[in-house]
């Protein structure tokens, strides 16, 4: 029957009484081991010895700073050295017959820098092998490895959400990406995607290839234009849901300075409803939307030239882009969802001027 220790102290005194054993202080104990140390072993040997006994709690207190792991596992090994069985040598003899204690081996010197360089982390790539890894002499535990697919697991993960730049994408649409790539595991899920969309910044969306292709050919999906009868005229209005901070469209037109527009309007005898003035880089600009069809797109209406003014509830902002166009630098104007947008919903956004006087004031877009 096992019974519960609740005094070491005094179940060691019943223990040594049961075996007539002679008890034995750790005093004693001390002067016994330093004793037989003092004379087998050498100066920093005995040192350490002293260190690791620690006789009273200031003598403790001066060398815990010194218990560094090195000397923890040295020296054990030490004392151990002292139990060998007696066969007649006495401590003076048995100084030439311990062999001596190897030091500590040294840690491994490479970092996971060179693991990267041996094994260098990509979209389509495995992780290395137990057997790889120790070719090339690194450890064989797994820290190295598991920062490895860590690595790669961000990487998949940014590559996945550069593909959704200017929209937010539905699950389907990353799975169908995860199956493209043929990616088996160690990748984020569709859903933790969506969670870490955001929306592009403006240097993001000054990169994106598919933002470029749809200021290029006009082609801006689930937008339709629609005529909403007399008093109202044309708009714009959503064939497919948009979330907040999805890049809409752009308000296309010729890029011509501010001062010419205003020319432009004043020899208009119509109202001048297709004048976009902005200022952007301490320059007062304007798009002039209101020549139709455009020379560069002569069978199509452009559509964020339709799109209706809303001072009190606009769902959709503009942001001024410079775009890589044909080897030159385009100004274009892009427009962001400011809310989620439902299918058959009317896109809107505010001018910033008084439409009919259009005193071309121009939104300040830096």
């Amino acid at each position: 029957m096992e019974n519960p220790i609740h005094s070491v102290t005094n179940d060691l005194g019943r223990l040594h009484e049961s075996y007539k054993l002679k008890p034995v202080t750790s005093q004693e104990i001390r002067r016994a081991v330093e004793t037989e140390a003092a004379v087998a072993f050498t100066q920093s040997q005995k040192e350490d010895v002293s260190n690791y006994l620690a006789h009273t709690s200031d003598v403790a207190k001066a060398h815990y700073r010194m218990r560094v792991p090195e000397s923890l596992v040295r020296t054990p090994a030490l004392l151990n050295s002292l139990s060998l069985p007696y066969s007649g040598e006495t401590a003076e003899t048995r100084r030439s017959t311990v062999e001596p204690v190897p030091p500590p081996r040294a840690p491994d010197t490479k970092d996971f820098s060179e693991f990267l360089v041996a094994f260098p982390v990509s979209t389509s790539g495995q992780p290395p092998t137990k057997k790889a890894r120790m070719q090339q002499g690194f450890p064989d535990d797994r820290m190295f490895y598991d920062k490895w697919r860590c690595e790669q697991y961000r990487m998949r993960q940014d590559s996945l959400l550069s593909c959704f730049t200017h929209r937010k994408p539905t699950v389907g649409k990353v799975s169908r990406a995860i199956q493209k790539e043929g990616w088996t595991a160690n990748y984020p899920s569709p859903d933790t995607v969506l969670q870490l969309w955001k929306p592009a910044s403006q240097a993001a969306a000054e990169k994106d290839p598919a933002i470029l292709e749809s200021v290029v050919s006009q082609t801006w999906r689930g937008l339709a234009i629609k005529d909403f009868g007399p008093g109202k005229g044309l708009g714009v209005v959503a064939t497919r849901p948009f979330s907040k901070g999805d890049i809409v469209c752009d308000y296309h037109g010729k890029i011509i300075t501010a001062e010419k527009g205003r020319k432009l309007m004043q020899s208009m005898v119509d109202e001048a409803g297709y004048m976009f003035f902005f200022k952007a880089g301490g320059r007062d600009l304007c798009i002039d939307a209101q020549t139709f069809p455009c020379k560069c797109h002569p069978h199509a209406d452009t559509i964020g030239r339709r799109m209706n003014h809303s001072r009190k509830n606009p769902n959709v902002k503009p942001m001024h882009c410079t775009l890589l166009v044909d080897g030159e630098d385009k100004d274009v104007i892009l427009f962001r969802a400011l809310k989620d947008i439902p299918v058959d919903t009317e896109l809107k956004f505010d001018y910033g001027v008084n439409r009919k006087s259009f005193r071309g004031e121009g939104l300040e877009l830096d």
